[in-house]
């Protein structure tokens, strides 16, 4: 079997360096052809114990992203210690594939640890986040070109008028903690794209969606406003397999407001969440594909979007197993490829999405 250059430039095995099946056009490939950039995320063992997985990435993706390797409760066991192993072992994946990083996530409400929780209320949580940040985006310069620094700042259910998520930042610093992240991480690297990243934004017919989508551009306007560096809104995109896929006028309106403020669209989790989807497994799939291809076409068509991240590639590993799995108890089957690494409807149905970029 022909042996693709990334593969061996990766210092893959030769015997292994293809997964056994391969898709008609490779991912990256397509998207790049519309000027795009697609990617997945990942763990840096599976890439390192799976040779086949790992060919698969290399094969596909043109973006890495770290899955958890860079959230705080990875990289900061204690107040006075960074443990960058597993990031740096992600980021050295990503040098042999040639390709940069995008960076998840430098500000989250959850994966914080106890020490800092406890920090946050007994200590400086100015200096703890700035230190943080700074630490973290020096080392990755060059390396990783665009970072979520904000992850899911927006929660419409905490009642404030702003909307913004009481998040253990929030309670510390204010609604002065994205600023505070935002302005860190570009004096860190003046180079990096940074955006903010959230769920619940994607559909049409459902209202809180629709509500927050509101809520998120009044954010966003006043961040600008006040010359804040923020370069991108990053949609996650966890989609639902039960449900319609409502992604017309209101989405593109949306986006079209979002570009209007000078940012890019990144879609940064993509995946279909079939856990209550009816049907056998042939079924399942055509409805995913169609899923996929219907929101990326409505988010590609927007000029300013730049990027789509897939929240994993192949139905092998994926976090949908363990947070949602299906009732009957059968495979989930939420990605690109499935759990034998072969393509399955929706890696199609991602090509032509992106190949329909280029004829619109």
């Amino acid at each position: 079997m022909k042996l693709t250059r990334r593969a061996v430039a990766a210092g893959l095995p030769l015997a292994i360096a293809q997964p056994a099946l391969a898709a008609p056009l490779r991912l990256g490939e397509a998207a790049a052809r519309a000027g795009l950039r697609y990617g997945t995320a990942i763990e840096p063992q599976t890439v390192e114990n799976d040779p086949a997985f790992a060919a698969l990435v290399l094969d596909q993706c043109d973006l890495i992203t770290p899955e958890n390797a860079l959230k705080w409760n990875a990289l900061r066991p204690d107040r006075n210690h960074f443990d960058f192993a597993a990031a740096d072992r992600v980021a050295a994946f990503a040098r042999r594939a040639r390709a940069p990083m995008h960076g998840h996530t430098l500000v989250w409400h959850e994966a914080i640890p106890d020490w800092a929780i406890h920090e946050l209320k007994t200590g400086d949580p100015r200096a703890l986040l700035v230190d943080h940040i700074t630490t973290v985006v020096r080392r990755y310069a060059g390396r990783v070109v665009s970072w979520d620094v904000i992850n899911e700042p927006v929660e419409r259910n905490d009642r404030r008028p702003d909307g913004l998520r009481k998040s253990p930042w929030f309670e510390a610093l204010g609604p002065d903690y994205l600023e505070i992240a935002l302005r860190a991480a570009h004096a860190a690297d003046p180079k990096a794209r940074l955006a903010i990243a959230d769920y619940g934004l994607e559909y049409d017919d459902i209202g809180w969606m629709v509500e927050k989508r509101g809520t998120m551009l009044d954010l966003l306007r006043g961040l600008k406003s006040r010359g804040v560096p923020l370069h991108a809104l990053a949609l996650q995109g966890h989609l639902l397999g039960d449900h319609p896929p409502a992604f017309g006028a209101g989405l593109s309106q949306f986006l079209r407001q979002v570009a209007a403020l000078g940012l890019a669209i990144y879609v940064t989790e993509l995946d279909v969440n079939d856990q209550h989807m009816a049907g056998d497994i042939a079924q399942r799939d055509r409805s995913v594909a169609e899923i996929y291809a219907a929101f990326v076409r409505a988010v590609a068509t927007e000029p300013a979007t730049q990027i789509v991240v897939t929240w994993g590639l192949a139905d092998r590993y994926t976090s949908k197993v363990d947070f949602f799995p299906r009732p009957d108890g059968k495979p989930v089957r939420p990605l690109p490829f499935d759990a034998d690494l072969r393509p399955k409807p929706a890696a199609q149905a991602l090509a032509d999405a992106f190949a329909s970029r280029r004829r619109s």
